[in-house]
């Protein structure tokens, strides 16, 4: 029976109704079924004892019931249902009225009832009156309803972590297909929902890749042929996820139709995919790597190696597992080396270095090794895995680099940069014992002429036999080094006073004034000039007292050859001009008068214009550019160094941005002194200038370390540049190949790129010792993948030697002279334009 409407909550029953058809009815539809009538406009119920009964009660104990009685019995929240299905039926637009609702039963629990009722009368004026009709009860439907539901949301929450979908596949007779079932998951696989795909299974078809769709619809018709298992594997091409690995099995049944269903899943494989596609790259990788390859397990025992370890050991497979890498060993490194290999690998999970290993036929070689830790799933080591390359080339390499980088390749003497880097150590130790140390410049006097009078082989056999004779008349720690033509340094040390200096140097003017024997009958007659820095009485750097032995030479040379003259600080650059520079430059600075220029550097493999190096210039009241070499030596190792190098990382970062927004994305390098980058406030600051000016994105700036001699702490070095690189800031070794710049300081120091020094770029077309440092430096920067940039390629020639070596980068005068950033721009970008 239906809710009551409100407006006939107090009508008593009738007794008994009047119209015999309609009790009969009541009594006709009792068995199992509580029928009802209801005089809708007298509010006239009827109802039989079935329909009492299935709540519980006897049509007796309801007595004469009400409306409101009724109300009480439906459960709240059903009330409106029911009211608004009795209106659309007597509206017109139901058949029949219809409702399911709860009712109390008389024990206090619910029983679901299912009315069915149809509208029998309406009066003249069409006003709805007479509706007969029956109660169902349905409770046990319900809660097997509620079963079903129960069981298909723990099926749905099951499926929901499956990483694909569960579905009902049919094949109807026409080939046509649909999903009569599908889980949700179908979107994250197919990019469909299971309705789009209930009636015409094409969505999912579409997105087979196609070079996989005709293979996955043959095996389809393979299986219902048969009836066998379906499995395939294959791609779908999802819109917002892109390309997906699925692999799906179903087993397929006969409809009485003569169609087939499948039952079946299809997974989201991607990740499998990736991680087997991993596995069969790192298979390849492990038998095909040049790199030799060891996996242990946790007692250091070989578990499995690759063809290249066999290669370079001279091991066999076979010979080596289960073995020790121990087995290795040259002996050329002790206990505590390898208990220190072994604490870092515990402490950090990795060691890499060098190390000196033995071949099978005895052989000792070094090698560079990597061991990593392999952890579990715990964290816990499970592994360890080595990888190492052959270091022999590497090293005759670098024996070939250091000897043409420090020795003269014809008398074999110490260059400038070898008696340099002996310098530098000289003047410390002499500061710590308060000796005297002399740095003579020594010409030989007329020797263009000898060159010129007789064969050359003649000036360079003089050469050597000068070189010979000086060097052993010198003491064990004095160096002598030559330094170009006929020119020599020497470095006197360990002297007490200025006169046992002045008394060694007379001595070795005496030694070259003694004739040379060059053909059995002849001799030829020499002299030198001579020009002597002595320290303590200048207390400057190395480089400055070379510089200023050089000043003194030129000025014996002034006085007639053949003659010691020992450098005037009266004569050289004095501590008031130095003053006085200083003061100008720090006005400079607050004036606004330093400019940067910028220097493009080209890519030697594609041709476009990768980068550029920014140079600071001082400008003029009177526009005259004033270069770097006439005031950076002057800020050396002052305040105002700090200050003029901030401006320039600024400054240079200030363009970048402006270049960006101009649509000009170039990598901008910048100097950077030792002392400068080793500040307490360095980090700071170059983290404030990236974040001021918004660099996009990130490794556009590189840090070019000069001065790389005065790094003495490479532990602070190597954290100071970590520091930067986790700012996205790139490093380079400056002047690479030069004293300090060597091969150490490229392993220790995590650079990204190496920059030849320009006079060995200068000098190789002409000299074999200039191209050997080339080739050399090039040959390490790919063993050691590092970036080599070339820097003083002055002539087209230079740029097409320098690509034929391998070279990655170029700059110099032979691509462009550095020039102020607005006519960079144009310049670049019409470049790149013709190079493309």
């Amino acid at each position: 029976m239906p809710a009551p409407i409100p407006d006939t909550t107090d009508y008593p029953l009738f007794p008994a109704p009047r119209d015999e058809t309609l009790l009969s009815g009541l009594q006709i539809q009792g068995a199992g079924i509580g029928a009802w009538a209801w005089n809708i406009q007298t509010g006239e119920n009827l109802i039989n004892e079935e329909w009492a009964r299935m709540l519980g009660y006897s049509r007796a104990e309801l007595g004469t019931p009400t409306i409101a009685l009724w109300e009480s019995l439906v459960h709240p929240d059903d009330v409106a249902e029911a009211t608004r299905q009795l209106e659309r039926h007597w509206r017109g637009e139901t058949e029949r009225y219809e409702c399911a609702c709860r009712m109390r039963h008389k024990d206090g629990n619910w029983v679901w009832v299912l009315g069915r009722g149809q509208l029998l009368s309406r009066d003249a004026e069409g006003r709805p009156q007479w509706m007969f009709g029956a109660h169902i009860d349905f409770t046990l439907q319900k809660s097997a309803e509620a079963e079903r539901d129960a069981i298909l949301d723990r099926f749905r929450r099951l499926a929901y972590h499956l990483p694909g979908f569960l579905y009902q596949y049919r094949l109807r007779t026409d080939g046509s297909g649909h999903f009569p079932y599908a889980t949700d998951a179908i979107e994250l696989i197919a990019g469909c929902t299971p309705t789009d795909v209930v009636d015409d299974a094409s969505a999912v078809f579409d997105a087979i890749h196609p070079e996989d769709r005709e293979r996955i619809l043959e095996s389809i018709r393979t299986s219902a042929e048969g009836l066998s298992v379906w499995r395939e594997r294959g791609r779908v091409r999802h819109p917002t996820r892109g390309e997906i690995w699925i692999e799906g099995a179903a087993t397929p049944e006969r409809l009485a139709d003569g169609s087939t269903l499948w039952h079946g899943v299809l997974l989201d494989v991607t990740e499998a995919e990736r991680q087997r596609a991993k596995l069969r790259l790192t298979a390849r990788l492990f038998s095909s790597t040049q790199e030799g390859v060891m996996i242990t397990d946790l007692d250091a025992r070989i578990l499995e190696v690759n063809d290249a370890f066999c290669r370079l050991t001279g091991y066999a497979a076979d010979e080596v597992l289960g073995q020790r890498p121990s087995m290795l060993k040259s002996g050329r490194q002790g206990a505590e080396f390898y208990r220190a290999l072994w604490h870092e690998i515990q402490l950090k999970g990795r060691w890499q270095g060098e190390i000196w290993n033995k071949r099978k036929n005895g052989e000792i070689y070094a090698e560079w090794l990597s061991i990593d830790a392999v952890l579990n799933e715990q964290g816990q080591p499970q592994n360890y895995v080595g990888v190492f390359r052959d270091l022999t080339e590497v090293k005759q390499h670098q024996y070939e680099l250091d000897r043409a980088t420090y020795y003269d390749a014809l008398t074999g003497l110490p260059n400038r940069r070898l008696v340099s880097d002996r310098l530098h150590i000289a003047v410390e130790h002499a500061k710590r014992h308060q000796e005297v140390v002399a740095v003579c410049y020594l010409d030989l006097d007329r020797f263009k002429q000898i060159n010129e009078t007789h064969d050359r082989s003649v000036g360079d056999r003089l050469l050597t036999s000068f070189a010979a004779r000086i060097s052993h008349a010198l003491r064990g720690h004095d160096t002598i080094g030559r330094v170009g033509g006929d020119e020599f340094l020497l470095l006197l040390t360990g002297l007490r006073t200025r006169q046992e200096a002045l008394d060694l140097i007379q001595r070795v003017m005496d030694l070259a004034r003694a004739p040379f024997g060059i053909y059995p009958s002849k001799e030829i007659a020499l002299s030198a000039s001579i020009g002597v820095a002595l320290y303590p009485e200048l207390e400057l750097s190395a480089d400055e007292l070379i510089r200023y032995a050089d000043q003194a030479l030129y000025r014996a040379k002034e006085r007639g050859r053949n003659c010691v003259v020992v450098f005037d600080r009266e004569e050289g650059f004095t501590s008031r001009a130095r003053a006085e520079l200083l003061q100008a430059a720090e006005q400079a600075l607050k004036d606004g008068d330093f400019r940067l220029f910028f220097q493009p550097k080209l890519d030697l493999r594609s041709g476009r214009i990768w980068s550029a190096e920014a140079l600071i210039r001082w400008q003029l009241p009177d526009g005259r550019i004033r270069p770097p070499g006439e005031f950076i030596e002057a800020l050396d190792g002052t305040p105002l160094e700090v200050k003029v190098g901030d401006w320039v990382i600024d400054e240079a970062l200030r363009q970048q941005r402006a270049w960006h927004e101009q649509g000009l994305t170039l990598p901008i390098s910048v100097n950077v002194t030792a002392e400068h980058l080793l500040g307490d406030d360095f980090v700071p600051m170059l983290s404030a200038a990236l974040q001021r000016h918004e660099v996009a994105p990130p490794r556009l700036l590189a840090l070019e370390i000069l001065e790389t001699s005065r790094i003495s702490d490479f532990t602070r070095v190597c954290e100071r540049l970590d520091e930067c690189r986790a700012l996205g800031v790139l490093f380079s070794l400056d002047d690479f190949g030069t004293g300090y710049s060597s091969m150490t300081y490229m392993r220790q120091l995590p650079v990204d790129a190496l920059k030849i020094d320009r006079s060995f770029v200068l000098g190789m077309l002409d000299n074999e010792a200039d191209l050997s440092i080339v080739k050399g430096i090039i040959a390490l920067g790919r063993a050691f993948d590092r970036l080599v940039i070339a820097e003083g390629a002055e002539t087209p020639a230079h740029i097409e030697r320098l690509k034929a070596l391998g070279c990655d980068l170029a700059q110099g005068y032979g691509l462009s002279r550095p020039m102020p950033a607005h006519q960079l721009q144009p310049w670049v970008m019409h470049w790149n334009e013709t190079a493309s």
